[in-house]
């Protein structure tokens, strides 16, 4: 292929973009692509006929793979990606004020926290470029300068840049883009020189530019180039055009150019970057060993110049820093807003059916990334997954509508009673309620409950339902034993008329209804997080409370994505003849319970459920020798010793998805719920299914129901 190609290396950014409506304030979900300066120039270079190519780093989340693919579809080539596990994909938000671009004057603002529930994105817990990623890379790139390379970065950090000057220099032209990067007013004069040696060509925005001039102990822009011994800098003035220096052996030129006329300006974030892809793609359509000579005509400098600024102008009639981009098959991307889509809507109703949905963000509930396949983007569970966040909030806002405190004062010892999914509610109820009151609280099924429960203090009940047909049953029999309090925790306000309540009864409701009773993500969730909330007077108290289980579960998307990726690899057939191993124990069960609920009430696997040291003899010798295992083992601090040795030994054959965490008692326990859930979520989507949905037969229902069975005994004497 004839030309340099050139090479980006950094970190995967995604861009969420929103209009915000200033008339209610409220905003409006345009799209989700993509994005970052370093990537957004490869993209506008890669348009513009130059070949691309990405050394990238992600997190273990979708995120990853949106801006993967979308690089894909611009035609970038990925020569390396590396996915780090437990860390996010840096996300950042940028908001469009619609006022503003049906007067012509494009206002935004970009926010490196969500604008809903202001979780940071962007750089807490985010994927970064590390030395072993760079060592990698500077193998690779080690059998590319022979002819010739551009390089591009979009900053000046130690970790990339001093890997690069281990190669070939004369080889190599290295790009800088400073944008309006402002890390620079952290650095010394003497360290910040260092970095910049050995590069080629500089592109910075105006208002950082006397900064950078400053720092160095320049006294201009022409004393700044020659300083560094660069070819070339280029000063992008926004709407007042741009600035070009030239060096050429010590004597440096300058010129200006006015900005590029355009009309309907919609929104600018991007131009800087198309521009400089522009630039950097003529400069790529010639040989290596041509481009010396090319920073010696200024005459193809300045054109070129002025055809990069009128490629940035028309970058700025669509929203998003890629809205002018289309694929490589030459088909616009779906949510791409023009001036005139928007200025010739109606009313704002007319401009929300141009856009995908109204959603807020991912972390409060809201669909903003896209799934793997589109075929199955409509999934009830994965909707129900997100939401959970927003569930939360909404029952926290009820929280003292219910006597959920009343828990710390009931009387031990006591039944904790629930059926399906219930079950693992029942299991950490019962498990947190030990721990606090240092004395014996049982989980039991219904079933076990009436043929084998005793008198006790207390008996609590879950049914998210209200209506559950056993824990019905089972409550009318802890009135026949005479047990002195019942509670009831449900997600409805209006319970079965067949629970007899006394006055001495209590009854907690989430508010969470709207799910089927069984496979329920909220009905799940949401009480385990109120019990253990409830527990805990200095989170009860806090209005915020809530943000503790944000954190919570912003943290275990990452850890979940990664369990899914380490045995996806296996599935790509789905779980069918797979030996589905849960192992773990303690506080682990209830995550432990509910995903191997979820699987085999859906129909997808019959998993084998065990506590991780108790997994030994026959069953455990049987595991190192099939392939067809898939293991997936649950993790404690408490039990680090017993969960090294099993990953020693099942690795040796197959991978393993894990699911950790770092916490301990109710809290890790509702950490590792989270992360089942969510890689219920991520399988259900690889595999293309709605666990929310099974297929149940009349008969099976028939024998669910403890009243039932009672009635068809009756009926056959």
């Amino acid at each position: 292929m004839k030309g340099t190609p050139i090479l980006g290396i950094g970190s995967l950014n995604l861009d969420i973009i929103y209009i915000r409506d200033e008339t209610d304030n409220k905003l409006l979900h345009v799209g989700t692509r993509g994005g970052g300066s370093i990537w957004n120039t490869l993209v506008n270079a890669s348009l513009n006929g130059a070949n691309t190519q990405a050394y990238c780093v992600g997190g273990s989340d979708a995120a990853a793979r949106v801006c993967i693919d979308d690089l894909q579809k611009a035609g970038v080539q990925i020569q390396k990606e590396s996915i780090q596990r437990g860390k996010r994909t840096r996300t950042l938000h940028e908001i469009l004020s619609l006022k503003s671009i049906n007067l012509g004057k494009p206002k935004h603002e970009f926010e490196s926290r969500c604008p809903v529930c202001q979780v940071e994105t962007y750089r807490k817990g985010t994927a970064r470029v590390t030395k072993e990623f760079m060592k990698q890379t500077e193998k690779l790139l080690r059998g590319k300068e022979e002819d010739g390379v551009i390089i591009h970065l979009d900053g000046v950090d130690s970790t990339r840049l001093l890997p690069l000057r281990n190669i070939n220099e004369p080889k190599i032209l290295l790009s800088i883009d400073f944008g309006r990067w402002t890390g620079m007013y952290r650095m010394r004069q003497i360290s910040f020189l260092d970095r910049l040696k050995g590069i080629d060509l500089l592109f910075v925005h105006s208002k950082v530019l006397p900064e950078l001039v400053r720092i160095t102990g320049s006294s201009s822009e022409k004393g700044l180039l020659k300083l560094l011994d660069a070819k070339a800098m280029i000063s992008m003035k926004s709407h007042k055009g741009a600035s070009m220096w030239i060096n050429n052996g010590g004597e440096v030129s300058e010129f200006s150019q006015p900005p590029s006329n355009v009309n309907s300006i919609v929104d600018t974030a991007g131009a800087g970057d198309a521009l400089t892809g522009f630039f950097l793609a003529e400069v790529a359509s010639h040989q290596f060993n041509e481009i010396n000579d090319l920073f010696e005509n200024h005459d193809y400098l300045n054109d070129t110049l002025k055809k990069a600024q009128q490629w940035a102008g028309s970058k700025c009639k669509y929203v998003g820093a890629r809205g002018h981009v289309a694929g490589s098959d030459g088909q616009t991307w779906s949510w791409n807003l023009t001036s005139k889509r928007i200025k010739t809507s109606g009313s704002i109703d007319d401009l929300r059916s141009i856009n995908l949905t109204r959603t807020k963000c991912a972390l409060c509930g809201s669909p903003i990334l896209e799934t793997f396949q589109t075929s199955i983007s409509t999934l009830r569970f994965r909707q129900n997954v997100i939401q959970i966040p927003q569930k939360i909030q909404n029952a926290w806002s009820k929280r003292n509508d219910c006597p959920w405190q009343a828990v710390t004062n009931l009387k031990t010892p006591a039944y904790v009673i629930g059926t399906g999914g219930s079950f693992a509610v029942a299991y950490f109820t019962s498990l947190i309620l030990t721990k606090k009151m240092r004395a014996p609280v049982i989980p039991i099924r219904p079933f076990d409950f009436i043929r084998l429960g005793i008198k006790v203090p207390t008996a609590i009940f879950i049914s998210h339902s209200g209506k559950t047909h056993d824990v019905i049953s089972a409550m009318e029999h802890a009135n026949n034993l005479g047990i002195q309090r019942r509670v009831l925790i449900t997600g409805v306000n209006q319970i079965s008329d067949r629970i007899k309540l006394k006055p001495q009864d209590i009854v907690l409701s989430t508010g969470t209804n709207g799910e089927r009773g069984f496979l329920s993500v909220a009905g799940t969730i949401v009480p385990c997080f109120m019990m253990w909330a409830a527990l805990d007077s200095s989170i009860w108290q806090n209005d915020e409370g809530y943000l503790r289980f944000h954190k919570l579960y912003e943290k275990a998307k990452g850890k979940a994505y990664s369990a899914f990726s380490d045995l996806k690899r296996q599935m790509t057939k789905g779980l069918a003849g797979k030996r589905i191993l849960i192992l773990g124990g303690g506080f682990a069960w209830p995550a432990m319970l509910d995903i191997e609920s979820k699987m085999v009430e859906s129909g997808i696997a019959q998993p084998e459920l065990s506590e991780i040291k108790d997994y030994s003899h026959g069953r455990f010798v049987s595991s190192l020798e099939d392939r067809r295992v898939l293991p997936i083992i649950f993790g404690m601090p408490d039990d680090e010793h017993f969960r090294d040795f099993m990953l020693s030994r099942l690795r040796s054959n197959n991978q393993v998805g894990l699911l950790t965490t770092d916490l301990s008692n109710g809290e890790g326990a509702l950490d590792l719920m989270l992360q089942a859930e969510l890689f219920m979520r991520f399988l259900s989507e690889g595999i293309g299914m709605d666990l929310s949905a099974p297929t149940i037969p009349q008969k099976g229902l028939q024998l669910y129901r403890y009243a039932d069975i009672l009635k068809f005994d009756n009926e056959s004497k």
